[in-house]
Parts: structure tokens; C-alpha cells; sequence
């Protein structure tokens, strides 16, 4: 018989390629436009963080995106939020002023939630019933080789061109994706054959797996995944873009400190899939401890090796791994916890709960390093909040449906293996 992958891999593939150029454009490029606009506008580096800030316009818009996605779907909510993106990009050629930059950012940040952050959860929870963290470790790992592409080879196209033609490069790329999510993303399997792994599932039970919205946002569990995501994601915004200005604030390159910010990049595919996979084994509240503590060690070693081989041998698989392996993480959290049922909703609340980070946490790191000359400061105090985030989800254990869910999944999986 002739072997016919099931259509929920050709969603993983395009949600990779969504993934690629999302994250890559959007957050490893950032560094590596600081410098040109400090030299080009006279900026400080404190003005352009504040962009940073308007981060919160994912968090704001996701309560909203969330339900929206739920009720119709992921490919029309993908393509208008791309829509969104593209536009945010052409025009940048042509800013002069800093209140340009700053609405280019926030209508940037806007079209985030509806697409990537939201669709890749609900599509990977429906089309995969087992194995899910390595499904979303696999998808998820475009981020990170978005990275890798565009840390490096960002550089390079600004050396080439300039950073003016560099954004509309961007912008135009972008565009492309709406017509691929046309052709290809389905928000629901048509027949129970085409869902990838489990235990006999139905398309029925699939879809209404897991807890309402309303009932989940009452659990002990979700309180404390708030306050843990929270402090978890400040690397995001305060550490990831601050890499390359940090390396070389210390004496690197700029051309050495975006390789390590690329090879950063390679190590978090390898974390995505290593932690996803992890994540099929135990739960992803115990692995997401672990990845938060790393983080946390990666930063010590950043801050006191300069530009030694330790920043490389160290902190760059450490940091890359664990950092990386949030990608699947965060995902896979509340999809475990709480179920695929309304895990848009929950999840567009849960980044709504998580914003101060997102506000302050940028503008402060850049204002220490105007007012310090370095990022040591500011990284020591994200490298301890990261501690205190790992002990809120520790604790925060699934409600107790889940539990027993949990539990035979792991004897069906044992049985399987047997």
C-alpha cells in the first residue's frame, strides 16, 4: 500500500514557514536595525525600546482574536492578521519621525496574536491528538530558524542595501504568506482518518476537549500560570532584542555578535523539539521549570563573559536551548492544563494577563543601559525574576479532570510502547 502522510502535516509545514518569517522579521531582526536608526534619526537607544512596549497590543488584541478564532476559525483570522503585518512594513522606507516608527510598531504588534500565536495551538491541538509536544516542537522550531536566517543575513541585506530597502524586502515577503494560508489552512479534519496519532479519536471529541473559558479562569492552576508566564516571558522583549547592542557594547562585532544571536537561533530548534519531546513524557509545567532556570544561568554567564569563548561554548546552547524550548512551551501549557475546547480564548487571556512585562520591561533595560553603560543590571534582575516565575509553576497543577485525562494518556502511551 502506498504510505499518504495525513494533511495535518502540511498545516505543520506551513505554520513552520509562518513561523519562519514572523519571528524572524519581527524579533530577531530587531537588534540589527538599532544602530542604523540611532545613526540615521539620532535616536537614543531608550526611544527605540519604547517600540518595544507596543508589544502590549498583542496582549490586548488576543482576548479579543481568541474568541474570534474560536468561533470561525483559523485561516481567515491568519490572512487579515497578515494583512495587517504587511502593512506595517511597506511604508517604513519612507518614515522621517519617531512617532512613524512607533505607529508602524503598534500596528506591527496588532497583527500578531491572530497570526501565529493563537492558530498554531488550535490547529496542532485539533489535527494532533498524540505526541503534540513534539508536533509543536517541530512547528514551533521555525521561529528559531527564522532566526538563524534573518539574524545574520539581516546584517548582510542592510550592508547590501540599506535598511530602508531592507524593511519593504521584509514587508513584501510577509504579503506572500496570505495567499499560502488560503490554499492550505484547514481549521477542522473532515473525517477522523485524517487526525494524526491517538487512541481512536472522533473529529467531535477532538474539538471539545478540555474546559470552558469561564470555568478555567476560577482554577488555583491558572492563576498561577499567569504569575509564571508573567516573569517568563521577559526574555522576549528584554533580553532577545538586547543581544547584539549588548555584544557589542562589550567590544564584539556586529557582524560576530548577529552570528551568536544566529547560532543562538540553531540551539532554540534544537530546544524546541527537545522540550516538546520531553513534554510527550512528563508534563510541560515541570519541563518549563527546568527551561526557566537554564534561562536564568545563561544570563549569569552572559553578563560575565564578555566576549569570551564562554559566551559561545556557555551560554549560547544553554540560553539557545532553553529559551528556545518556550516556543513549544507556552503552547503546550495551557493546552494541557486547560484542553483544546477554548484554548484560543484562554490563551488570548493569558497574554492579556502577561503584558506589564511587555510594557516595562523593554523601556527599562534600555534605560538602565543609558544610564549604567551596560545591560549587567537589568540582566541580573530579569535572571531572578525568571527563579521566582519557575517556583509560580511549580505549583500551579492541572485542575483535576485533567489529571485523570493525564494519567491514562500516559498508560495508553505505556501500552503502545509495550
Amino acid at each position: 500500500m502506498k504510505y499518504q502522510p495525513h494533511y495535518g502535516w502540511v498545516i505543520a509545514g506551513v505554520l513552520f514557514t509562518c513561523f519562519t518569517l514572523t519571528v524572524g522579521m519581527l524579533q530577531y531582526s530587531y537588534g540589527v536595525f538599532v544602530a542604523p536608526l540611532e545613526e540615521e534619526f539620532g535616536w537614543t537607544r531608550a526611544e527605540i525600546n519604547v517600540s518595544l512596549s507596543f508589544f502590549a497590543m498583542t496582549g490586548l488584541l488576543a482576548p479579543v482574536a481568541g474568541p474570534i478564532l474560536d468561533r470561525f476559525g483559523s485561516s481567515r483570522v491568519m490572512m487579515f492578521s497578515y494583512l495587517i503585518l504587511a502593512i506595517s512594513f511597506l511604508p517604513r522606507p519612507w518614515m522621517t519621525e519617531l512617532w512613524e516608527f512607533y505607529v508602524l510598531n503598534i500596528l506591527m504588534y496588532a497583527g500578531m496574536p491572530g497570526a501565529i500565536m493563537l492558530p498554531v495551538g488550535k490547529l496542532i491541538g485539533i489535527w494532533f491528538t498524540e505526541a503534540r509536544g513534539r508536533a509543536v516542537g517541530i512547528t514551533a522550531m521555525g521561529a528559531n530558524f527564522g532566526g538563524f536566517i534573518f539574524s545574520a543575513q539581516t546584517r548582510t541585506l542592510i550592508d547590501l542595501t540599506d535598511w530602508r530597502e531592507t524593511y519593504f524586502i521584509f514587508g513584501v515577503a510577509i504579503a506572500l504568506l496570505i495567499p499560502l494560508i488560503a490554499l492550505t489552512i484547514r481549521d477542522t479534519p473532515k473525517r477522523t482518518a485524517d487526525i494524526q496519532q491517538g487512541p481512536d479519536p472522533q473529529v467531535s471529541a477532538v474539538l471539545e476537549e478540555g474546559m470552558a473559558a469561564r470555568d478555567a479562569i476560577r482554577t488555583r492552576a491558572f492563576l498561577l500560570i499567569t504569575a509564571g508566564l508573567l516573569l517568563a516571558t521577559i526574555p522576549y522583549q528584554s533580553v532577545l532584542t538586547q543581544i547584539i547592542p549588548h555584544l557589542e557594547a562589550e567590544g564584539m562585532s556586529s557582524t560576530n555578535a548577529a552570528w551568536v544571536l544566529s547560532v543562538l537561533a540553531v540551539f532554540g530548534m534544537v530546544g524546541k523539539v527537545l522540550l516538546g519531546w520531553l513534554s510527550d513524557i512528563i508534563a510541560a509545567r515541570k519541563v518549563f521549570v527546568g527551561s526557566l532556570f537554564l534561562q536564568a544561568f545563561g544570563l549569569v554567564v552572559l553578563i560575565n563573559g564578555g566576549t569570551s569563548i564562554y559566551v559561545w561554548l556557555v551560554f549560547v546552547p544553554i540560553f539557545g536551548i532553553a529559551f528556545g524550548g518556550m516556543g513549544s512551551l507556552m503552547t503546550l501549557l495551557p493546552l494541557e492544563t486547560f484542553g483544546i475546547r477554548a484554548f484560543a480564548s484562554i490563551f488570548g487571556l493569558l497574554s492579556l494577563l502577561i503584558l506589564p512585562t511587555a510594557l516595562i520591561g523593554p523601556p527599562l533595560t534600555g534605560y538602565a543601559f543609558d544610564v549604567t553603560g551596560s545591560y549587567t543590571i537589568a540582566f541580573y534582575v530579569i535572571a531572578a525574576l525568571l527563579v521566582i516565575g519557575s517556583v509560580a509553576l511549580w505549583f500551579a497543577a492541572p485542575p483535576k479532570w485533567q489529571t485523570d485525562s493525564e494519567s491514562k494518556e500516559r498508560q495508553q502511551i505505556a501500552q503502545a510502547a509495550t
